[in-house]
């Protein structure tokens, strides 16, 4: 296996585990239980999603710069 096929494995789990984390943290911070005892999970707001998407551009720039 060479260099470059290492790297993109070790980024890919690298990142799907980091991925799998923010999932967890985000259900387990915001969710919400109703009346009939049902977890629900709002959906984040398009200002919230637009901040993280810019976040995430801003950190990979960093990464790669």
């Amino acid at each position: 296996m060479n260099y470059r096929t290492r790297t993109l494995l070790i980024g890919g789990v690298i990142g799907a585990l980091v991925g799998a984390l923010a999932g967890y943290l985000y259900f387990n911070s915001n969710v919400k239980v109703s009346e009939a005892g049902e977890e629900q999970l709002p959906a984040p707001s398009a200002g919230d999603a637009l901040k993280l998407g810019l976040s995430l551009l801003g950190l990979l720039r960093l990464i790669t710069g």
